[in-house]
């Protein structure tokens, strides 16, 4: 299960930026998850809390996940579509010869933190 490594991976990020930006405390982290990425957002969503129990600055702190469809190019028939809806196929001409154009990305998107006092 991968998706714990790229969550330790991603705090170690915002932490460092926050250390560089003398923030205290994180309240949000906002990443992208493409469908095709390979990372289900279910288990980021699972884990996030026992990645950051141990971490003072993040406690508290949300994920927010914003999916992104894996979208295709049919190179066939030109068709553009939803690689998972349509199981790998173009729903035009069933061809599974395609450009992939979106999908594959994980993206820390967004660091929302609390002003210091």
């Amino acid at each position: 299960m991968h998706e714990i490594s790229v969550l330790y991976e991603m705090v170690q990020m915002a932490e460092k930026i926050a250390v560089e930006n003398n923030v205290k405390r994180i309240e949000s982290i906002s990443v992208e998850v493409g469908e095709l990425s390979g990372i289900l957002p279910v288990f980021l969503e699972k884990y996030y809390p026992i990645v950051i129990e141990s971490r003072e600055i993040l406690k508290g702190s949300t994920l927010l996940i914003q999916n992104v469809p894996g979208q295709a190019l049919c190179r066939e028939c030109q068709s553009l579509y939803n690689v998972m809806k349509n199981e790998g196929k173009c729903p035009k001409c069933r061809s599974r010869n395609k450009t992939i154009l979106g999908g594959r990305e994980f993206v820390l998107k967004n660091i929302m933190f609390r002003e210091n006092d």
